[in-house]
């Protein structure tokens, strides 16, 4: 389960980036930030990794 975690978190990264190349006062771009900033703070919870 904790692989199936990470590498969905990895891909949602992965369209996060493509995202974060919108401008930066797009609507979508900002939720997409948001959701990043809490994927990553789940993964590292999950892993136990307080590396940034």
């Amino acid at each position: 389960m904790k692989t199936f975690v990470l590498a969905l978190g990895a891909g949602m990264v992965a369209g996060a980036t493509v995202a974060l190349m919108l401008p930066k006062n797009c609507a979508v771009r900002r939720v997409t930030q948001q959701a990043a900033d809490k994927l990553e703070d789940a993964v590292q919870k999950a892993t136990g990794c307080t590396c940034n």
